[in-house]
């Protein structure tokens, strides 16, 4: 099964009552070092200092929205770093 990252994309930003703010998303496919087919999400958090319990229920957020579409094949991995580092990963 081919994964769209623009649809992926596009059903994250429709994520509405975030625990914590993210001011952009990056999503890759491809498959992970265990050949299994993969999605890489990194929600850009606006806060520095987020909790750990945010950042859990966030996560189960993101992977809730991603399974939606890729069913349970996808593992996906989600990273939370700061929107000052966006330039980082461009």
């Amino acid at each position: 099964m081919d994964i769209d990252e623009s649809a992926i994309f596009s059903r994250l930003t429709q994520l509405e009552d975030l625990p914590t703010p993210v001011s952009s998303w990056l999503v890759e496919t491809g498959i992970d070092s265990t050949d299994d087919p993969a999605v890489w999400v990194w929600a850009f958090l606006e806060q520095r200092g987020v909790e750990f319990a945010t950042r859990t229920r966030l996560r189960s957020l993101i992977r809730e929205a991603v399974g939606e579409l890729t069913g349970p094949a996808y593992w996906v991995y989600v990273y939370f770093p700061g929107a000052w580092e966006r330039d980082q990963f461009t």
